[in-house]
């Protein structure tokens, strides 16, 4: 029963993970299931770590069952998307596709199009928000030689960190391929520097051409928001990716131009 106490509960129950029950034996009963296990001594076996590569905020604690719990479920939605066969080609010619959507406000618009488009190429692609504890943004993991899973958390609640993460997170899969090391928790990050700056590095050339972005910093010009606009809108992607970029290159500051990005509200 004390087991209990080591899980995110009250955030399982809020987003529907799991059923609340007044019966202590019923709740753990639930959450074994769950957790696809058939007791607590096995939950530790095979979840008292998380195995996935991963990006997360290292200023914020992080906690393993936390971390695991929101792995398990997003492997539990993973479950109900049909998914073709991976294919890398398909994989990087969606990917085109999916750059056009950073331009749609909506997630009950982009969301769609992006699982579908992903879907296409093997690849599920699965949204869940994360528990206290759990201060991951992405994960990338492979379910089997045919299908890849790319595991969003809502964490920054604004489309340049959603849609770089999502980038970030299909480097993993284009770059470092099925043999991607799956990695705990612990230490600076549990991440192989190397990989981590190639799927960074993926994500930035994805989002907005190296020579377009080059271009548009080496002029000299201020960054009001007609210009950032204008060059969005030439180069295709929203706004808020671009001064998201800005910020990141210390062109902008912090607080400056945020009004260009757009907030997301996720409902449980």
């Amino acid at each position: 029963i004390g087991w209990l106490r080591e899980l995110p509960l009250a955030h399982m129950k809020k987003f529907g993970w799991i059923r609340s029950h007044s019966s202590k034996t019923e709740q753990v009963l639930d959450c074994l299931k769950f957790f696809a296990v058939w007791d607590v001594s096995s939950w530790r076996s095979k979840y008292s770590t998380a195995v996935a590569a991963y990006r997360a905020t290292p200023k914020l604690t992080r906690n393993p069952v936390a971390v695991s719990t929101w792995l398990r479920q997003c492997e539990r939605k993973s479950v109900e998307l049909f998914c073709d066969n991976y294919s890398e080609s398909t994989f990087k010619a969606v990917l085109k596709g999916i750059r056009d959507l950073t331009k749609e406000r909506s997630p009950d618009v982009f969301l769609p199009r992006l699982t579908a488009l992903c879907a296409s190429a093997g690849v599920a692609v699965v949204l869940e928000p994360a528990p206290p504890g759990c201060p991951v943004s992405g994960a990338t993991k492979w379910l089997s030689s045919d299908k890849a899973l790319i595991m969003l958390s809502v964490r920054g609640k604004t489309d340049d960190k959603l849609w770089f993460t999502f980038f970030h997170e299909a480097g993993h899969i284009l770059l470092h391929g099925k043999s991607l090391t799956f990695l705990d928790i612990f230490g600076e990050d549990g991440l192989d520097p190397t990989q981590e700056n190639e799927a960074n590095l993926f994500a930035r050339n994805q989002l907005i051409s190296p020579n377009e972005y080059e271009r548009f910093v080496s002029a000299g010009l201020t960054y009001s928001a007609n210009r950032v606009e204008a060059f969005a809108a030439q180069i295709g992607v929203s706004p808020g990716v671009v001064v998201g970029r800005l910020q990141h290159d210390k062109h902008l500051p912090l607080n400056y131009l945020n009004g260009l990005k757009v907030s997301y509200r996720w409902k449980p």
